[in-house]
């Protein structure tokens, strides 16, 4: 999860980047071939952990090889394959979430306001989604399925982007998303069993599955030349229903930026 909310931002730049390609004579050049390997480094604005009412700023590392036959391997999608049928496109991917820890280890990780929560273990995930492109519209729904630890439970995603403004060397566009966590995913990450209540002093508090947060941004990709460019974002994410309500939750609405230097191969 620590790493999940910097990606998020990245994944809508990227997302948004492949949807204006048609746009983009530059981008198509690069994609031609369907094999590609990008690699780049930025810095992220996030918040410690969702809900908190503190944020850091983290690097942010990018690489991506995409292979003619589909198979990726990818900072931000993890390892895996994707195939697009018409205005279709499918993926499943094997990635991983960073868990949470109930301390403030050092900068880039944890924070003293979960003191007693108890660590959440990273986790390997299965990661499936499905994509269609209405005209200049992107929709998707994907899934990430905890595969090590079946009881940190399982989110479900809605997404859509479209453009603002596409020329050879800016794309410029907006995406949202809404997110949904079951049951055991919900009660992970803001829930507070009797235990912890006892050892952090929060109020015991039982989650139960539903939207988890909205979220909406802005994403700009600036071509520098036929390899470099810039992407960046902001974003506003918006915790609701049980998560907003949990006692975790210190602010419900979290500003994110980031910026990333890419160099395409």
């Amino acid at each position: 999860m620590r790493h999940a909310i910097a990606l998020t931002l990245l994944s809508l730049c990227a997302f948004s980047s492949r949807s204006f390609a048609e746009d983009a004579p530059a981008a198509v050049a690069a994609s031609a071939s369907g094999d590609s390997f990008t690699a780049g480094l930025g810095l992220a604005y996030v918040p410690e952990y969702a809900g908190s009412d503190k944020s850091r700023v983290l690097p942010l590392p990018v690489l991506e090889r995409t292979f003619s036959n589909g198979v990726f391997l990818s900072t931000q999608g993890g390892i895996g394959y994707q195939t697009k049928l018409g205005d279709f496109s499918l993926s499943a991917a094997l990635g991983y979430d960073g868990g949470r820890k109930d301390h403030k280890e050092n900068y880039f990780s944890g924070s003293d306001a979960l003191k007693g929560m108890g660590d959440i273990d990273g986790s390997a995930q299965a990661v499936l989604s499905a994509g269609y492109q209405l005209g200049k519209v992107g929709l998707s729904v994907s899934t990430k399925q905890n595969l090590g630890h079946r009881e940190y439970g399982s989110t479900y995603t809605l997404g859509v982007t479209a453009p603002l403004y596409t020329d050879a060397t800016d794309q410029i566009g907006v995406g949202a998303s809404a997110v949904y966590g079951d049951n055991k995913h919900m009660q992970t990450y803001f829930g507070v069993t009797a235990a912890q209540s006892a050892a952090s002093g929060y109020r015991a508090y039982s989650a139960k599955g539903g939207f988890e947060n909205v979220a909406a941004g802005v994403h700009w990709n600036h071509v520098l030349d036929s390899n470099w460019s810039v992407r960046s974002a902001v974003g506003l994410t918006r915790l609701i229903g049980d998560a907003a309500d949990s006692p975790l939750t210190k602010r419900k609405t979290t500003p994110m930026l980031m910026t990333a230097l890419i160099y395409r191969f």
